[in-house]
């Protein structure tokens, strides 16, 4: 194995290789402990709630549920095992295991989150498109889609420890095959599912406009079909923002490891190495805000989540949270009103039965 001190002098470049990363980081350690205990809170907020309210525990929110458990899982292993890389020396001898369980974490978690985000937006294109998809949405399919996503992410993200040392070593069969399973990745977990989530977003925009515009042309803007409609377009907004913030927090970072790849196969030449090691340094830290931002957007923005949130907090009693003292006041009226009818109706039953008797 080459000398990795002679290594970085040479390339300064890592974006696979830890090299740059080797040397004590203690202003990297103060950026990501805060992401990372931010990432803990917003999602401890969602397991929080989901133990509390009966009322989340739907079979699409357990794929956010899910998703939290990924997202979680970045600041308890990733951030924390990425800060003990830094302060290892290359030459330890726990650096090589340490570093491969790193990428192993990172790969399965990043691939995990990209296809939770798609089986989210698969779950909601059917929802949406297809009348009877909330029906095939049960639970026991849920648990299969879930199944699958973590099997599938766990296998993709470990194979590269099969080669990797070698890799480290600088085989030139590892460098192929590391460029290979990032190029492999980077179109079956990044670039197909993207274009998939963007057509289906497409299709449902679509679809969820022309119902508020068919309620609109009717003049039936407070029918219970009109705010339905437009509930489910503000919740399409919001994981398409899931959607988008993954997609910039993650995709420039793995666009970053596929031109190192390729570059110590010999296929292409970085001139200016330095402005790519500090990109390469500034994405390790964004990487990492879209597991913070995940449970900030559903909490807060998706409206059974904040109701619950309010429920919890505020101590609401969770049986009526929706009933204010205006909703009341109607359901009230509507009473009187049903019991003077039903009054009227009894009374004209009298009056004919007196007449035809008479």
């Amino acid at each position: 194995m080459k000398d990795y001190n002679t290594m970085n002098n040479s390339s300064n470049i890592s974006l696979q290789h830890p090299t740059a990363f080797h040397q004590p980081n203690y202003k990297l350690a103060s950026q990501l402990v805060p992401i990372a205990v931010s990432i803990i809170i917003a999602n401890g907020v969602v397991f929080y709630l989901f133990g509390k309210m009966r009322s989340l525990r739907t079979p699409a929110n357990y794929f956010l549920l899910s998703l939290a458990i990924s997202d979680i899982m970045t600041g308890l292993i990733n951030i924390p095992l990425l800060l003990v890389l830094v302060h290892l020396s290359p030459l330890s001898p726990s650096f090589t295991v340490m570093y491969c369980t790193s990428e192993v974490f990172h790969n399965v978690i990043s691939i995990s989150i990209a296809y939770h985000i798609t089986a989210i937006t698969m779950d909601k294109y059917l929802a949406v498109v297809n009348p009877f998809g909330r029906f095939l949405m049960t639970r026991k399919t849920v648990r299969k889609a879930l199944s699958s996503v973590w099997l599938c992410s766990a296998f993709l993200g470990s194979v590269p420890a099969t080669w990797w040392d070698s890799w480290l070593a600088e085989d030139s069969f590892a460098l192929y095959l590391q460029a290979g399973h990032i190029i492999f990745c980077l179109c079956v977990v990044f670039f197909v599912p993207y274009m998939f989530i963007l057509y289906a977003y497409g299709v449902m925009f679509k679809a969820v406009s022309m119902k508020r515009s068919s309620k609109e042309s009717s003049g039936r803007k407070d029918s219970r079909a009109f705010k339905k409609a437009n509930n489910e377009r503000k919740c399409l907004i919001i994981l398409l923002a899931m959607a988008t913030a993954f997609a910039i927090c993650w995709i420039p970072w793995f666009t970053l490891r596929l031109i190192y790849a390729v570059s110590t196969t010999g296929w292409i030449d970085i001139k200016d190495q330095a402005s790519f090691t500090e990109a390469s340094q500034m994405f390790v830290i964004i990487r990492y805000i879209s597991s913070a931002v995940n449970p900030l957007l559903y909490t807060f923005f998706k409206q059974d989540f904040w109701s619950a949130f309010k429920i919890v907090t505020l101590k609401r009693n969770s049986r009526i949270p929706s009933m204010t003292p205006s909703i009341r006041l109607t359901i009230t009226q509507r009473y009187r009103g049903a019991e003077k009818h039903e009054n009227h109706l009894v009374r004209d039953s009298i009056d004919e039965i007196q007449q035809s008797a008479v």
